[in-house]
């Protein structure tokens, strides 16, 4: 940025007014051109004086006085926004400092490394705001505004040929960037959160929390869904996912995304970059991942075990990370830890559904199943308070069911790996198998601690 000349950034402006004028005379000059010259003369004649007139208002030394003291004063400009609290509010607008670094985890207006510029204001006066969004190229790419802000020496002289003139606009500008406001006013419109001190009951201590919208924020948020949902690359291989002859590529999904409008059908009233977004802002689920299957989950009258193919619907999470650790970390001292993470997944889920089976299940429904009796006493402990269900009460309490479970656990686990990595398969032997067996001992015993009586 220190490179920067003050004949790039005039350049700059120079570029911006072009555009901004050819935009303007388009209607006139496709006019202009369906008209004859010998039998239009007078329309001609009126429409090059308003011509003339348009790009006279565009010149250098005419639009800047008008940018400066005129539009400048009619934007309100800031990071948070008071109209999308309410569109109707005449609270100020504020900039939002972004220095204050936000602990791991959290997302917010500190995030960004720079915050887009918005305003809202009278809407003749948003061209302004495309001016200081231009960018000045000179190496690396910054906006006008940046220049601004910063008092960069080149902007001294870029707004008029007059050397006080153009300091007086720069000024100017960035008296109406930086809107600093020493007492900031809200309005009855907006909303006011009540936050209590230590001394709140006594003292009647509170402060006065009045949001703003972060319309900054939410504007590089809209656009990053954006791109994820509808880029070109994702929206092939969306597209792809059906195709047997092509190669399959990952594609971004987001269940569950609302939408809210602000502004109504006069978004531009609320702020310049939500009329971009046509008022939409996108809310995401705040729902924690729903990993329970349970429910859709029906023991079959010819299953011979829980343990079969059918039970990965319900691990699918576990399973899933367990297959990634193992794909990268197969070789390394640190995979203990992260296979221990992925199989303490799969035993919730085991003992979540063992647990919906039990309590959800009429008592004695494992009589006409098929599945072995050391499971049966599992899933179907109540059958042994049933009248002339002695027998199964009996043995349910003098066989060792428990240990049972736990070499068909740990016999599934281990092939559903074979069955994974097949070129590796016989890596999965008595090692990983005994491993599996003492995460579902362990795991046995502190259900047994708390109170569960999946295993009793």
């Amino acid at each position: 940025m220190e490179t920067i000349t003050e004949g790039q950034v005039k350049a700059t402006v120079l570029r911006f007014l072009k555009t901004q004028c050819d935009k303007k005379l388009e209607p006139e000059l496709k006019a202009l051109d369906k008209l004859d010259a010998v039998n239009d003369a007078e329309k001609i004649a009126s429409l090059q004086t308003k011509i003339t007139a348009t790009q006279a208002r565009y010149e250098l030394e005419n639009w800047m006085p008008d940018a400066a003291h005129r539009m400048a004063k009619q934007l309100y400009f800031g990071t948070h926004i008071s109209k999308g609290i309410h569109p109707d509010s005449k609270g100020d607008n504020l900039n939002f400092d972004t220095s204050p670094p936000l602990p791991d985890g959290i997302v917010g207006s500190q995030t960004l490394s720079e915050l887009p510029l918005d305003a809202n204001g009278n809407a003749a006066a948003l061209p302004l705001v495309a001016f200081f969004e231009e960018e000045v190229e000179a190496g690396n790419v910054v906006k006008l505004r940046t220049l601004i802000q910063s008092q960069h020496p080149a902007v001294e002289g870029a707004f008029s040929s007059n050397a006080e003139l153009s300091a007086e606009y720069a000024s100017s500008f960035k008296a109406a960037l930086d809107n600093v406001i020493d007492e900031p006013i809200t309005y009855e419109r907006n909303k006011q959160l009540l936050w209590p001190l230590n001394n709140a009951i006594t003292d009647d201590a509170y402060v006065a929390v009045v949001p703003l919208y972060p319309s900054a924020l939410t504007s590089q948020v809209f656009q990053k869904i954006n791109h994820s949902r509808f880029s070109e690359e994702n929206k092939l291989a969306r597209e792809n996912r059906k195709k047997k002859s092509v190669e399959q590529q990952p594609y971004r999904s987001i269940p569950d995304i609302a939408i809210i409008r602000l502004g109504g059908a006069n978004s531009q009233n609320v702020s310049q970059l939500t009329s971009k977004q046509s008022g939409r802002s996108y809310l995401l689920s705040s729902m924690p991942p729903n990993y329970d299957t349970k429910s859709q989950y029906r023991i079959t009258k010819s299953q011979t075990s829980l343990f079969d193919v059918r039970l990965v619907q319900c691990c699918g999470v576990g399973l899933s990370q367990l297959y990634q650790v193992i794909s990268e970390f197969r070789k390394t001292i640190d995979v203990r830890d992260s296979r221990k993470d992925a199989l303490d997944l799969i035993l919730a889920s085991v003992f979540v559904l063992a647990e919906h089976i039990q309590q959800t299940y009429t008592p004695g429904w494992s009589k006409d199943y098929q599945l072995s009796m050391h499971e049966k006493y599992w899933l179907d402990p109540y059958r042994a308070d049933l009248e002339g269900e002695e027998d199964f009460a009996e043995n349910r309490l003098s066989s060792d069911w428990q240990a049972t479970i736990v070499d068909q656990f740990s016999l599934w686990v281990n092939t559903r790996l074979q069955k994974r990595f097949k070129s590796f398969a016989k890596d999965f032997g008595d090692a990983e198998y005994i491993e599996w067996q003492r995460e579902i001992e362990d795991a046995i015993k502190t259900s047994l601690r708390t109170g569960k009586e999946i295993f009793a």
